[in-house]
């Protein structure tokens, strides 16, 4: 991965980073709130020997620049598509990771024809625990604090069940990047535009609902049952809800799966893929 580089590509005046590795039919990556293309990395190594694969930070996220507009998630995906037809990407795989589960599924209902096939892991849905929700006030969007190393690692230490697994190069890159200027500001807009109090908004739940059903591409939903982030209920009712669906429990495994089981995670994914 050290001789992976850095690309930036610039959609709507918004500068973009990514990586790409490997050659044949594309894979796209695409990480959740407050991630960054490096939650990938480990996977990108092994995928890259199948397919092209390329990972992205989707706006105000990594070293994406961070534009001060409402992170709603039509506009994070109406992004992914501008974004696929820069790289000029006529059908590929998709994968998406907690919030970017969400995205990934949101663009597959709008956009049907793109993806060949979905996989979403520990992807968000409609169940959020207490802390996410109470982070849905408008004002939390105003916080311009830097965050201390302590307090981010031991916030970043549930996203993991076997807590060596959280290498210092991912709590450094966790680290750096939540510090960017405008950051903060994109998560607690993100939480404020896709929920409330009491959970997922009204008007996404019944565009999901509505949307899940029509899905006809292969799915294949991955989730780790230590997950303390996103509840596996999550899961579960994707599974319900998408008819050509798989879902796949990962062991021992906390919600950053695609790092803490990189391995395991791309032998299911390839498997599926093929």
């Amino acid at each position: 991965m050290h001789s992976v580089h850095d690309k930036y590509l610039k959609i709507n005046e918004i500068s973009i980073r990514y990586r790409e590795s490997g050659n044949g039919f594309p894979l796209l990556l695409v990480h959740g709130i407050a991630g960054f293309l490096e939650e990938w990395e480990m996977s990108i190594e092994e995928l890259s020997k199948h397919y092209r694969v390329i990972a992205l930070d989707l706006p105000g996220h990594g070293l994406s620049h961070k534009p001060q507009i409402a992170y709603t998630l039509d506009r994070l995906t109406g992004f992914l598509k501008d974004f696929v037809t820069e790289m000029k990407l006529e059908q590929f795989y998709l994968v998406g990771h907690s919030l970017g589960g969400a995205v990934c599924l949101n663009f597959v209902i709008k956009y049907p024809s793109l993806v060949k096939k979905l996989i979403v892991v520990n992807s968000a849905f409609t169940k959020f625990p207490t802390a996410c929700r109470f982070s849905s006030f408008k004002f939390l969007q105003k916080i311009n604090i830097k965050v201390p190393l302590w307090a981010l690692r031991a916030v970043t230490r549930k996203s993991f069940f076997n807590k060596n697994s959280m290498t210092p190069d991912w709590l450094n890159s966790a680290y750096t990047y939540i510090n960017k200027p405008g950051a903060l500001r994109t998560m607690f807009s993100i939480i404020h535009e896709c929920m409330s109090i009491s959970g997922l908004k009204k008007d996404l739940v019944v565009a999901f609902q509505d949307g899940l059903s029509k899905i006809k591409i292969p799915v294949l939903i991955v989730y780790g049952n230590k997950d303390a982030i996103v509840p596996n209920e999550n899961s579960f009712m994707l599974h319900k809800l998408i008819c050509n669906s798989q879902i796949h429990l990962v062991q021992d495994c906390g919600h950053e799966l695609q790092y803490e089981k990189s391995h395991e995670f791309c032998k299911i994914s390839i498997q599926f893929l093929q």
